[in-house]
């Protein structure tokens, strides 16, 4: 197989490695090159896929490979392309995340075309992976506790070393790419290290080569040909069980974070410093992830949280381009459905030189949501701050205009109500739901000084009592009117349709009951702002 070299074949800022690959691509059959930069939270990861699997440890063998530089860490990866093939098809993430078309810096012109590895038709794979590796561990434990039941010392560590060396080949498969069964279990742990620096502080060396619990279970096999068991340390058996589950803790958040990534898509995209997402709930990442591959943004603050002991609702402000109400449904819709009813997101998005350009009127809400405490994601750290102004007073244009224009069109709703035939209700309810939309935005406007887009009759309410709490209380008030329907059925009659009222006097005394309710929030709002902007006025002059 001749090799050739991409005319844009480089390492961005790493001359000396580019020339080392270069010079690899001209010594062996190399199939591809694959490429990761580092982030924050992430070394530089090189993959190379040798044609034969012979030429593998021979590169590997390479100084400039063996001896990594600590001060500019590079981890480079080596295997052949059949076992790539064989384990992207068994649904090792690993290859699943870093062997993608996206990565590649070099491909062998006679190589076939290397596809992304999208989650849609990885998922089956990876599943099989994940319920292999707990099956053949649950099985192996299962001989641990059969010798232990039957007083069989040898056998008991025999089989628990067995479980170790299980565990420790799927960690160097997740992070490596490889097995390393040729050299010992101690060389081996002492080689994932430094892809795992917390496995350290499992295993107690014993010198600089050997750990110590290691080298107590390998002794019931010099053992186990003259049955001399005396010399086998029992009570290690809780040291030996919490350090195989400790491995095993990594395996999964190992699956889980290869996983995450293959979600969210490549390029990889760069999770800020100043927050380390770790303190943060798991699905809150995710919900993040799955935001960034469904619409490019900037950032994404989370700036509330409400949670009761089933449902977890995350208030999220996107920092982007083209995030109109359309956008923000289609992905609000796609969140919730992904988390089946445990988690939902309430979204409000802007770009940031929007943001910018109104500060005069909602300054004070953004400022108190853009901070480094509330940040859970940005593309990139050289996004610019907001310029915000110096002594900024809240001023509210229009409010007064979409006051009136609530109330103008709730008392039309009362007028009909009033007068129209005793069988005819047909324009009521789409009356009611139009004057409720029109007062919970005016409503969130006068609390928040912000005025959102269009957005959905729950977002609105949501936001409503994200800045009055009490608010909440009048939620029993809607059940009575549709039970846990009520904003769908508000959406449905803010929109046309073509379809008959079938309203009830008893309902119909619901929706009065909610629109006089909210009306007086909205009067009571209202005046609250009046009286402090003519205050603030009054001490101006």
């Amino acid at each position: 197989m001749k090799t050739t070299i991409k005319p844009d074949f480089s390492i961005p800022g790493d001359d000396q490695l580019t020339g080392k690959l270069k010079q690899l691509t001209h010594e062996f059959p190399l199939v591809y090159i694959f490429y990761h930069p580092a982030n924050a939270k992430e070394a530089t990861h090189i993959v190379i896929i040798a044609k034969d699997s012979s030429d593998v440890e021979i590169i590997g063998s390479r100084k400039w490979i063996c001896n990594k530089n600590d001060d500019k860490p590079i981890l480079i990866h080596i295997t052949c392309q059949a076992k790539m093939k064989v384990e992207l098809r068994t649904g090792n993430p690993f290859f699943g995340w870093f062997c993608q078309k996206s990565a590649i810096i070099y491909q062998n012109p006679e190589a076939r075309e290397c596809q992304n590895t999208d989650w849609p038709s990885f998922k089956k794979r990876f599943k099989r992976y994940s319920v292999n590796y707990s099956h053949d561990r649950d099985n192996l434990l299962i001989a641990v506790n059969r010798f232990q039941e039957m007083g069989s010392l040898t056998g008991l560590f025999v089989s628990y070393l067995s479980v170790f060396e299980y565990g420790i080949r799927y960690l160097e498969m997740l992070y490596t790419g490889r097995c390393f069964e040729s050299e010992d279990l101690h060389q081996r742990i002492k080689q994932l290290i430094q892809y795992i620096p917390e496995m350290e502080g499992i295993f107690v060396p014993k010198n600089g080569n050997e750990y110590y619990l290691i080298s107590e279970l390998e002794k019931a096999k010099d053992f186990a040909e003259d049955g001399d068991e005396i010399r086998l340390n029992e009570k290690l058996m809780d040291s030996f069980s919490l350090a195989e589950a400790k491995l095993h803790k990594m395996v999964f958040s190992r699956l889980s974070k290869l996983k995450s990534l293959i979600k969210s898509g490549f390029p990889k995209q760069t999770l800020i410093d100043q927050v380390e997402l770790a303190t943060r709930d798991n699905p809150v990442t995710e919900i993040a992830a799955q935001i960034v591959k469904m619409h490019p943004v900037e950032e994404i603050y989370l700036f509330h949280q409400t949670q009761n002991s089933q449902h977890t609702t995350c208030f999220l402000l996107l920092i982007g381009e083209g995030l109109g109400t359309e956008n923000l449904n289609r992905i609000q819709q796609s969140v919730n459905s992904r988390f089946e009813g445990r988690h939902s997101v309430v979204l409000i998005g802007h770009s940031r030189s929007w943001i910018q350009t109104n500060l005069f009127y909602q300054q004070s809400f953004f400022r108190k949501i853009m901070c480094s405490e509330n940040l859970i994601f940005q593309s990139h750290p050289n996004h610019p701050s907001i310029h915000w102004e110096d002594n900024n007073t809240p001023e509210y244009p229009d409010l007064e205009y979409l006051n009136r224009s609530a109330i103008n069109l709730s008392a039309q709703y009362f007028v009909l109500r009033n007068h129209s035939e005793k069988n005819n209700t047909e324009g009521t309810f789409d009356l009611f739901s139009k004057s409720v939309m029109r007062i919970f935005r005016t409503l969130v406007y006068s609390k928040l000084s912000y005025l959102p887009n269009y957005l959905p009759a729950i977002n609105l309410w949501k936001l409503c009592v994200y800045a009055e709490p009490r608010l909440e209380k009048l939620e029993f008030l809607f059940e009575k009117l549709s039970g846990e329907d009520f904003f769908k059925e508000v959406a449905y009659h803010t929109r046309f349709h073509h379809d008959v009222s079938r309203l009830t006097e008893k309902k119909l005394l619901a929706a009065d009951e909610i629109l006089n309710t909210l009306l007086k929030e909205l009067n009571t709002a209202f005046s609250c702002i009046k009286t402090t902007t003519k205050t603030i006025t009054d001490d101006v002059e």
